[in-house]
Formats: structure tokens, sequence, C-alpha cells
């Protein structure tokens, strides 16, 4: 065998070879997520499940989808295209976990994860949350495990300040002493025409026993409105002071 055939045949057998390496070659596959109930697609095949899913796949592109094995109406699903070039291991990670919205009662209340300050009630977390610190001026704080949090549940705070004094309008002293002045009210006026009809009568007969009674009648009418006016002056210091 002259040179140039011997030439030739080795790079026959050398393209030869390096076709069925590439034809043999194959990439390594693997999809993590935090869901079991997951299905794996690879160019509309079902391949797989689970929430560790390995498989070998051909050189060129490929359209993966990862779907939620849920029957609520919401689930969610995944759709990457991926370019194998090489018999590399390509790693893909999804995560399924739903966002949870934090509310408590009353509102804004400061949220930590630790000892960073992460927002303010209410909060939208991702659910891997797993435990996180609630805090509020005048209320209790309180440590919270999202597992144990329904949904749509505000986290009721206890109130640790100094409650608000009785107002003045809702106390006691404020409907006796508003009592009172309706009754000194009308004892006054009572009294003032009882004294006015005793003196007309005085004017006709010249009767000293009626002139003596429309004096005493005078003397507890203003008497009655001297407590009347004590009575307002309370009212009207009370209110202010309140």
């Amino acid at each position: 065998m002259n040179l140039l055939n011997k030439t030739i045949l080795g790079v026959f057998i050398l393209v030869s070879t390096q076709q069925s390496l590439s034809q043999d070659c194959k990439a390594t596959l693997k999809i993590n997520s935090d869901r079991e109930d997951i299905k794996i697609f690879i160019n509309e095949n079902l391949l797989g499940s689970g929430n560790n899913f390995q498989a070998e796949i051909e050189l060129g592109n490929h359209i993966i989808n990862i779907v939620e094995n849920s029957i609520k109406w919401n689930s969610k699903f995944f759709t990457d295209t991926i370019e194998v070039k090489d018999c590399s291991e390509i790693s893909l990670s999804y995560s399924f976990e739903d966002d949870f919205l934090l509310n408590t009662d009353p509102q804004n209340a400061y949220v930590f994860r630790g000892d960073s300050l992460i927002g303010y009630t209410p909060l939208l977390l991702r659910s891997n949350f797993e435990s996180f610190s609630l805090q509020k001026p005048e209320y209790r704080s309180e440590e919270i495990n999202l597992s144990e949090i329904k949904t749509n549940e505000k986290i009721k705070l206890d109130f640790i300040g100094e409650e608000d004094g009785e107002s003045f309008y809702e106390s006691t002293i404020f409907k006796i002493l508003i009592g009172t002045a309706i009754a000194l009210g009308a004892s006054t006026a009572y009294f003032k025409l009882e004294a006015d009809k005793r003196f007309d009568e005085y004017k006709v007969t010249g009767d000293p026993e009626l002139l003596s009674q429309t004096d005493r009648l005078d003397i507890i009418s203003g008497a009655t409105f001297v407590a009347l006016q004590i009575n307002f002056g309370l009212i009207i210091y009370l209110f202010l002071s309140d």
C-alpha cells in the first residue's frame, strides 16, 4: 500500500470514529423540584415524574414541560427550551411554592425574619418561610410558624399598652350631671311660675300671706337657678379637661 492510500485510509478511519462517537454521545439531564407530584415531558413525550428526575437525552434542541400533577384550577407549569451541544450534565431546578398573604389585626405590624425587617402587614410571602416574628408598638411580640397558619387567617395581636380612659360623654358622671341639669331647670321654672302666680293673687287680694309665699318661692327658684349654673359650669370644666 503506497503512502497516498495509507493517508486516505487513516483519514477515513478517523472520521468514521468521530462520527460513531458523536452518534453515541448523550447528555445527562437532571431535574429537581420542590414537589413530588409533577410530570416531566420532553418534546411532548412523558418521560417521568417526581422531584428528582434523571434521563439521558440526545444532542440538539429539546422542549421541556414540567407540569404540576394537581386537579386544582390554578396548577402551575414550566416550559423551557434547551440546546444540548455535548455530553455534559445539565441540571435544572423548579419551585412550585405558593405565595402566602400574611395579615394581622391590627395591620402595619413589623415582620422580622431573624434580625432582618422584611416588611409590614399585610405582606405577601413565599410559603417556604418557616418562621418569623411580628412586632408592633404597644402589642405583644409573636413568634409565628407559617405551617400553623390557615389560609386567609388574620393573626390577632394582643394589646399590652395603656388603655385610654373612659370618655367624659360615656361616663356615669356626665349622665348624672345632664339629668341634674334637666331637673334643676324644670324646678327653677316651676317655682318661678308659682311665685309669679302668688304675686298676681296678692295684687288682687292684698293678702300678706300670699306675699310671704311669693318671697319663699322666689328664694327657692333662685337657689335652684344657682345650682343649675354650678351644674353647667361643672359640665364645661369636665368637658374641657377630658
